[in-house]
């Protein structure tokens, strides 16, 4: 019976010291598994912070990952969504601050540095005055768009480590080629870039981006009313619209598409340039160009008609005012509205100038140029400035520009 008390000790002991060499174990094991994923974490922050640090020092700024941007549906067509999928942080930064003459020239600055920033993954800094002249006219939906524009005013101002460069029409190509040159990680866009190379890729884009606000649409809605009613004696149907929210592209629909018991009719834009043209460019348009212009079109569509914005609205009536299928937006309009209007047509007309151009771009469809601009001292390439859609006569209608005399 000893013997077997004995053993019985033993055994207990044994199994004691078992089960605490177990519970000692485990516990040292479970300490070990949270150590090492602790350690694990703060690794991995070293690196993603190092790596971060190396990225955005390139630029010495603010520049970090881009925000979740909602996903943005062109033309209502589900297969062209927006989605930015970019990694990592931009590392370059195209600005732009500075822009001369009107409209036209500075929608071609906005969409030049749209376009590069949008290649090259690059923020975007956009003078706040050049936004709001563009936010006039334009919904500028930037914040739905891959493009990250930036309001940091310190990355810009008092700043001299950026590389700045002028152009009038000029297409750059060291522009185009990948990797970024270092020498552009800081690239200001001087001048007025009007080639459309920098931005055709993105043309949709462009297009959302250039969609007219209510305040450029709403008195158009008259003007739609006036043709409707004019050309097939019909009343305006906003559907599902009212004044305050009907698009561009619903008014557009109702000119070009009518009832189908109605006989269609095919709409040309026609913009002509006159005012600081006629003396500082030496260009005054011919009325023969105009006239070969929309018989052109008349030979070419059926029911041709023709809605005719300008900046000289007189010399408009003394020349075109007598025709049944010409009509002029009102001498009340402002250039955001004679812009909207002229980009409810399906085809265009243009004398001269950016402003006619983007008319004509927006509008789509063909396009008749005079061979007046851009004048020769501008030194632009015809192929850089036009897209290859563009029509021409076989020669210039206007005045040729020549260098002033030196006086004696």
């Amino acid at each position: 019976m000893e013997d077997i008390s004995n053993s019985n000790s033993i055994f207990r002991y044994n199994d004691e010291f078992l089960r605490w060499f177990q519970s000692r174990f485990l516990h040292k094991k479970f300490y070990l598994i949270i150590m090492s994923f602790i350690g694990f974490i703060i690794l991995y922050i070293i690196l993603f912070s190092s790596n971060q640090s190396i990225l955005s020092n390139t630029l010495d700024t603010k520049l970090f990952f881009a925000p979740p941007q909602r996903s943005v549906i062109l033309n209502n067509d589900p297969s062209k969504i927006m989605r930015n999928k970019a990694q990592g942080p931009p590392t370059c930064l195209i600005i732009i601050r500075s822009a001369d003459g009107a409209l036209g020239n500075r929608m071609f600055l906005f969409a030049s540095a749209y376009g590069v920033a949008r290649l090259h993954q690059c923020q975007l800094y956009v003078a706040p005055w050049i936004l709001i002249d563009l936010r006039s006219v334009f919904r500028i939906n930037i914040e739905d768009t891959q493009v990250q524009l930036t309001k940091d005013d310190s990355l810009v101002i008092n700043r001299t480590d950026y590389y700045s460069r002028y152009s009038a029409c000029t297409l750059y190509d060291d522009l185009f080629h990948i990797p970024f040159n270092k020498t552009f990680q800081r690239y200001e866009m001087n001048g007025f870039y009007q080639a459309y190379g920098y931005f055709e890729k993105y043309r949709e884009e462009i297009n959302f981006l250039f969609q007219f606000n209510q305040g450029a649409i709403k008195r158009n809605i008259e003007l739609v009313e006036q043709l409707l009613k004019v050309v097939w004696n019909i009343s305006l149907n906003l559907g599902n619209y009212t004044k305050e929210n009907v698009t561009h592209e619903y008014l557009k629909s109702k000119l070009i598409n009518p009832p189908s018991s109605l006989e269609p009719m095919t709409w040309v834009g026609i913009h002509i340039r006159r005012g600081d043209f006629l003396t500082f460019f030496k260009i005054d348009t011919s009325v023969e160009y105009l006239s070969w212009s929309m018989n052109y079109y008349r030979r070419k569509y059926v029911n041709t008609r023709f809605l005719i914005a300008s900046d000289d609205k007189k010399y408009v009536q003394t020349h075109f005012g007598n025709f049944s299928d010409v009509f002029v937006t009102p001498s009340g309009f402002f250039s955001g509205e004679d812009m909207a209007a002229l980009a409810l047509c399906e085809h265009t007309i243009v004398t001269a100038g950016t402003y006619g151009w983007w008319a004509a771009w927006l509008a789509g469809g063909d396009v008749v140029h005079d061979l007046n601009y851009p004048v020769p001292f501008q030194n632009c390439v015809k192929e850089h400035y036009f897209p290859p859609w563009f029509l021409f006569p076989h020669n210039s209608s206007s005045l040729k520009w020549q260098p002033a005399v030196p006086k004696r």
